[in-house]
């Protein structure tokens, strides 16, 4: 038990009615919650014992900035991988809570909508717990003392710790998503202080999360992409000067582009190094095989996107090769944009 503190007098009327949830709300939060299950359980394939909400906004101590807490009860043990790895289901079931509010980031009256799939077999830690299917108090809160259990701050901490430590350099998006998590973290700890303070759930969860150094890892994980993105720039400008004719590339300058994008010279190219850089020894090249397209340029400056399954022959000796695909986005979208305005670099 952290602190017990008075808090507000009523629920939070743009979702109760006295202590009742209202119907349409009801209706609303079941068809959510039925289409996070979905999304859930085409692998796992169990029942969903309950639907409940839970946190500030089964309680007292809410603001209108409060997150709306909904819990998808499934009893884990009914998942068939559970007996011989517990582990790795309940890594798979946080890593799709992630997934989909990072998709599908619902909102109600300035309220965030986040949704988990909670174990049945975990004891109610909140004092307010509400049955959504049932329609009814699993556990009643009080309007004069609220408390906050540590289970409460390890839920609330849990879903961003977890979502920080599989953040990777050089994903595609990275920065938005280190943005939007910073703003979500920002807005979460602001909620907790201007409605309970210092010993909020919101704010306690926040230093956690800076105990255990995840807050740190996140801004030095920003910093590193931002300087990576930064330095990658400079190269991708040599590319569009060397395909807009301002400046063809000389033997060092290749050198120096296939290091930073950590490029392989083979024939072989993306049969033996798929989804890589490659820089192809000679003019002929022939994407059978290989599943997705690929930006070509040559050593006279000559591009184009190569389909697959399809022969193709350059001007030049040699062919360095940029996969069309999700790794490359950032990279392929800046060239386009440098070749389009045609931006000089000048060395």
């Amino acid at each position: 038990m952290i602190k017990e503190y008075t808090t507000q007098s009523t629920l939070n009327p743009q979702i109760w009615d006295e202590e009742h949830l209202k119907p349409k709300l009801r209706e609303k939060f079941l068809k959510i919650a039925k289409a996070f299950a979905d999304f859930l359980l085409p692998i796992i394939d169990v029942q969903v014992r309950d639907v409940t909400l839970t946190g500030s906004n089964a309680n007292y101590n809410w603001t209108d900035k409060s997150d709306i807490d909904l819990h998808v009860l499934i009893n884990y043990k009914d998942i068939k991988a559970y007996d011989s790895n517990a582990a790795l289901v309940r890594e798979y079931l946080m890593a799709k809570k992630s997934i989909w509010n990072n998709n599908y980031p619902l909102m109600f009256r300035g309220m965030q909508i986040e949704l988990y799939a909670q174990d049945t077999n975990e004891p109610h830690a909140s004092t307010g717990v509400y049955s959504i299917m049932r329609n009814k108090w699993i556990k009643k809160p009080s309007s004069d003392i609220v408390s906050i259990e540590d289970d409460a701050i390890d839920k609330k901490s849990d879903p961003y710790a977890y979502e920080i430590d599989n953040m990777k350099h050089g994903a595609a998006d990275l920065l938005p998503r280190i943005e939007r998590l910073k703003a979500k973290l920002k807005r979460m700890r602001q909620t907790g202080l201007e409605a309970e303070g210092e010993y909020s759930i919101e704010n306690l969860a926040f230093k956690k999360l800076r105990n255990t150094g995840h807050l740190e890892r996140l801004s030095q994980l920003a910093k590193t992409e931002t300087m990576s993105q930064l330095q990658v720039e400079n190269h991708v400008k040599q590319l569009a000067n060397h395909v807009n004719g301002d400046k063809t590339l000389d033997s060092s300058d290749w050198h120096n582009i296939m290091k930073k994008l950590d490029a392989v010279e083979d024939d072989k190219g993306q049969w033996k190094h798929p989804n890589r850089c490659t820089m192809i020894p000679s003019n002929h090249i022939t994407m059978k095989n290989v599943g997705y397209p690929v930006l070509g340029i040559d050593d006279t400056g000559y591009k184009q996107v190569m389909k697959p399954e399809q022969d193709y022959t350059y001007p030049g000796s040699k062919v360095f090769e940029i996969p069309v695909t999700a790794k490359y986005k950032t990279l392929l979208i800046q060239l386009n944009n440098y070749i389009k305005n045609k931006v000089t670099y000048e060395k």
